[in-house]
């Protein structure tokens, strides 16, 4: 396993979907998906349950409420690739993401990359 991309999740019911879709549709596919459900009230846990019904690279986690720290720290404790991702659950990354990062990796031999990022509004326009 190479990237282990977690996800914390709470009350994301709205941007979740658009955010799972972008981590499916990567060209680099040796990854896993760890979404840890920090005691959202609204639908976002039934909808990570049915991406790891889609996926098998996806789990799903559950805690009670106790912040997106101890989301990540969940998520970092069930781990199981070289590299971590986080990915936050209003976020979309791009179809190359992975590969991008993977290139980099492998090309620098480092041990930590940092990425930047677009901030864009809902019509997808860059702010």
């Amino acid at each position: 396993m190479f990237f282990s991309v977690i996800v914390p999740v709470y009350n994301a019911e709205k941007t979740l979907r658009r955010c799972l879709d972008s981590i499916l549709r990567q060209t680099f596919s040796d990854y896993e998906v760890i979404l840890v459900d920090d005691g959202s009230k609204d639908s976002s846990l039934d909808i990570c349950k049915s991406y790891c019904a889609k996926d098998k690279r996806f789990s799903v986690l559950h805690q009670e409420n106790s912040g997106v720290s101890k989301a990540r720290n969940r998520g970092l404790d069930s781990a199981k690739g070289n590299y971590i991702c986080f990915v936050d659950s209003d976020d979309t990354i791009t179809s190359d993401y992975l590969e991008q990062v993977n290139n980099a990796a492998t090309a620098q031999k480092t041990d930590a990359i940092f990425i930047g990022y677009r901030e864009v509004d809902g019509f997808g326009d860059e702010k």
